[in-house]
C-alpha cells in the first residue's frame, strides 16, 4: 500500500483495535499494525483521532447519596487515572515528536551525506577523467618514443653494415699492404745477397789485380762506392720499411688515400728493389769483365 493512500479511516480503524486489545495506540504501534504509512500522515490522522475521543454527555442523575459517594470516589480514581493517562498520553505524544525529530534529522543528515558522496564522485569522476587523458597522452608519447627507437635500431643495423663493409674493405686492404711489404722485403733481401756477392767477388778481383793495380785500386774505388751507395740504398730501404710498419696503423684508420699512398710507396720500394738488381746485375757484369781483363794482363805477363 502507498504511503500516499493512507486515510483518516484506516488510522482510527487501527488506533481503535489497538484500544480493544488494551494496547495504547501510538504512531509506530499504528504504523507496524498498517505494515505501511509515512509518520506525518499517521500522526496527522492520529492527531484527529484523538480529538474526536471525547466523552459523551449525558443527563444528571439523582443517585443515593451511598452511592453518589461511591461515583465521587470512583470518579476521584477515573479522574487520576485518566490524568495518569493523560500524562502518559503527553509522553508519548513527545516521544513521538521526538521520533519525528529524529527522523527529520537522520533524512537530513543522509541527504547531507549522499550529496557528499555525489560531490565525492563527480571529483573522482573528473580526476579519473584527467587520469585517463594523461595517461592517454603518456601512451600517446611512449609509441613515439617506441617507434624513434625502432627507427633508431634499423638505422644503427645498417650503419653496422656499412661499418662491416669498410672493416672488411680496410682487412683487404691491409692485406695488400702486408703483401706489397712482403714483396719490398724480399726485394731487399735480393739486394742484400747482391751485395754479398758482389763483395765476395770484389774480394776475389782485388787478389787477382796485382799486374793491375792502379786500375784494380780505381775500380775498387768504384766498387767501394757503389756499395756504399747499396749500403745506403739498403738502409733507406730499411727505413722506408721500417717506416712502413709504424705507419701501418695509421693508414688503416684513414681513407682511400693512405691505402693509395701505401701502395704507391710500395710500388716505390719495388722499384728500388729492382734498381739495385739491376746494379748488382751491372757490378756483376763490371766483375766478370774485370776479371777477364786480370786474366788478359796475367797471361800477357808470362
Amino acid at each position: 500500500m502507498p504511503r500516499n493512500d493512507i486515510t483518516f479511516e484506516q488510522v482510527a480503524a487501527a488506533a481503535d483495535n489497538l484500544t480493544h486489545k488494551g494496547v495504547n495506540p501510538t504512531l509506530r504501534r499504528i504504523r507496524e499494525h498498517l505494515g505501511t504509512g509515512s509518520l506525518n500522515s499517521i500522526q496527522r490522522h492520529f492527531t484527529t483521532w484523538r480529538s474526536n475521543q471525547t466523552a459523551t454527555k449525558r443527563a444528571p442523575i439523582e443517585l443515593p447519596q451511598n452511592l453518589l459517594s461511591a461515583l465521587v470516589t470512583e470518579i476521584e480514581q477515573q479522574t487520576e487515572t485518566a490524568r495518569e493517562e493523560a500524562e502518559r498520553l503527553v509522553e508519548e505524544i513527545h516521544s513521538d515528536a521526538s521520533t519525528l525529530a529524529e527522523l527529520g534529522e537522520a533524512l537530513e543528515t543522509r541527504n547531507e551525506q549522499l550529496s557528499n558522496r555525489l560531490q565525492a564522485a563527480e571529483k573522482a569522476l573528473e580526476l579519473a577523467t584527467s587520469r585517463r587523458d594523461a595517461l592517454s597522452t603518456e601512451c600517446k608519447a611512449l609509441r613515439n618514443e617506441l617507434k624513434q627507437e625502432h627507427q633508431g635500431r634499423l638505422e644503427a643495423r645498417e650503419q653496422v653494415v656499412k661499418t662491416t663493409q669498410q672493416v672488411k674493405m680496410l682487412t683487404a686492404q691491409l692485406e695488400e699492404e702486408q703483401k706489397a711489404r712482403q714483396n719490398a722485403e724480399r726485394a731487399t733481401k735480393t739486394a742484400e745477397a747482391s751485395r754479398i756477392k758482389a763483395e765476395r767477388d770484389r774480394a776475389v778481383a782485388e787478389a787477382q789485380r796485382d799486374a793491375t793495380l792502379e786500375q784494380a785500386r780505381e775500380r775498387a774505388e768504384q766498387l767501394e762506392a757503389q756499395r756504399k751507395a747499396l749500403q745506403a740504398e739498403r738502409s733507406q730501404q730499411r727505413k722506408e720499411t721500417s717506416d712502413m710498419r709504424a705507419g701501418h696503423k695509421a693508414r688503416l684508420d684513414k681513407s682511400e688515400l693512405a691505402r693509395q699512398d701505401a701502395l704507391k710507396q710500395a710500388q716505390e720500394a719495388t722499384q728500388r728493389a729492382s734498381k739495385a738488381e739491376i746494379r748488382a746485375e751491372a757490378l756483376e757484369a763490371t766483375q766478370t769483365a774485370l776479371k777477364s781483363r786480370l786474366d788478359t794482363l796475367q797471361f800477357q805477363k808470362r
